[in-house]
């Protein structure tokens, strides 16, 4: 994982000075705008994971209830990327909204 080494105020926003290792910016694939940046330490909703089907084959995330509403939303594309370290693994999922609700 990719660390800040230098940050500076410039205006109103801040320039961040980012350090990867080689394989991590392989993995960009030369993508260097809208690049989001997160933290661990800020997962703070519990979930569980539901096998179903033979042998728990099918694997779920169940979706906390503090971040559910009653309203029923559409969305028109789900994707994600899982990022693994030494001793966590991530699953960031992109949702794109349905323009229409």
């Amino acid at each position: 994982m990719g660390e800040i080494i230098k940050t500076k105020i410039v205006g109103e926003k801040i320039i961040c000075k980012v350090e990867l290792s080689e394989e991590e910016s392989r993995q960009l694939k030369n993508h260097v705008t809208n690049i989001h940046m997160f933290s661990s330490d800020l997962c703070i909703h519990d979930s569980k994971i539901i096998q179903r089907g033979n042998k728990g084959g099918a694997k779920y995330f169940v979706i906390p209830l503090s971040l559910k509403s009653r309203k029923k939303k559409r969305y028109n594309k789900i994707s994600y990327q899982k990022i693994e370290n030494k001793d966590k693994v991530f699953f960031v999922c992109v949702v794109n909204k349905d323009p229409l609700y």
